[in-house]
Parts: C-alpha cells; structure tokens; sequence
C-alpha cells in the first residue's frame, strides 16, 4: 500500500509499505478512502521529528471502509 512516511525534517514521501494485518482483537483494517492534516501532522513535521524514526508512516485522521476486524 501507500503511506505518508517520515525522512527528516521538512521531508516527507509517499512510499510503499506492507499492508497491515490484524495484530490484537482490537485491530481493524480500513481502506482509506479520504484524510486530512491537523496541528499535529504538522509539529511531527518540523518541530517534533527528533522523536519519530525514519519510515514512520504519518497521520491519523483517516476515514474509510472497513475490510477486517479482529
């Protein structure tokens, strides 16, 4: 699949990356059908990326179809 992944400062890239799998009970799977960017997108952006890694894939307000739960 595609995701928003995580460089360096002021770079980010669209990569492929595995799909993801039902690791608990609690997972679901969507397919992602829309998104948006919050404050919070942005601060990991600039000023928070000392503490996510390299290939972190961002965001987290997604919508979409649900394909599996767990």
């Amino acid at each position: 699949m595609k995701a928003l992944t995580f460089h360096g400062k002021r770079d980010v890239r669209v990569d492929t990356v595995p799909d993801p799998t039902i690791q608990e009970p609690t997972d679901i799977v969507i397919r992602v059908t829309s998104t948006g960017l919050c404050g919070s997108d942005l601060h990991l952006y600039e000023v928070l990326g000392p503490f996510i890694d390299e290939g972190d894939i961002l965001g987290h307000e997604p919508m979409g179809i649900v394909e599996a739960v767990g």
